[in-house]
């Protein structure tokens, strides 16, 4: 059953749970992404996750990846020297941690040599991890606008101002998520598993807590790459 109740948001994505690993247990191959958050910004916090990829290693010698692309970057803010902490997701598995710069290439390509990462660490991300989201969706059984506002493989929690149907009805959801840049539509079956009212700036709004049935494996695979996504690139949504 899609849980709506659950607010235990995290502050990153691998909890104090997670199991130390080895390299090779993470079964990286070139081309793998990665995203790069710097350690040393004004704010004391890592800064913004950059895109990055693997394009190869060297055991216990170095760890080699692209400079992210330029229009994520502002100035050049990788520096000889600079600690960096990783972030990627391979299968179905979450793993983190942190390198220095070694050197930045620059001819014939940019691409930064990394230290070779030694404490790692790894866990298991559960199908049921949700994540805060904003995608406008369509009931197609009434034609009824909602927003969806939370998500999981499993289930949605979605806003709207008209009730979406009955207790325990199913209805069919229709939106487009965001997956590595590439616009994908979900026309997916769903049962209505709970509802209450609120009211926000004098308006109504219905919370719908629906539970996905009848899901197919490529959109259960489409949706464990958004959910594992977020997960990486922006941790604080995960709830």
């Amino acid at each position: 059953m899609y849980k709506q109740n659950v607010k235990n948001e995290l502050s990153e994505s691998i909890n104090d749970s997670s199991e130390k690993i080895n390299f090779e247990d993470m079964h990286l191959r070139v081309g793998q992404k990665m995203y790069l958050a710097l350690s040393n910004t004004n704010s004391g916090k890592p800064s913004s996750p950059y895109a990055a990829s693997m394009i190869g290693y060297v055991q216990n010698s170095t760890l080699m990846v692209t400079m992210p692309l330029s229009n994520q970057l502002i100035g050049e803010p990788f520096f000889e020297g600079d600690q960096v902490y990783v972030r990627l997701v391979n299968g179905q598995n979450a793993y983190k941690f942190s390198v220095y710069i070694d050197k930045v290439i620059k001819i014939p390509f940019k691409y930064l040599h990394l230290s070779f990462p030694k404490n790692i660490q790894g866990q298991s991300v559960r199908k049921s991890r949700r994540i805060k989201c904003n995608y406008q969706a369509t009931i197609a059984e009434n034609s009824i606008s909602a927003n969806i506002i939370d998500l999981s493989i499993y289930g949605a929690g979605i806003n709207s101002t008209l009730p979406l149907g009955t207790l325990n009805s199913i209805v069919t959801l229709s939106f487009t998520i965001l997956v590595h840049d590439r616009e994908i539509p979900i026309f997916i079956k769903a049962i209505i598993k709970s509802t209450k009212q609120s009211y926000q700036n004098d308006q109504k709004l219905i919370f719908s807590g629906v539970e996905f049935t009848e899901i197919k494996p490529d959109q259960e695979f489409t949706l464990s790459h958004l959910i594992y996504q977020e997960i990486v690139e922006h941790p604080e949504k995960v709830i």
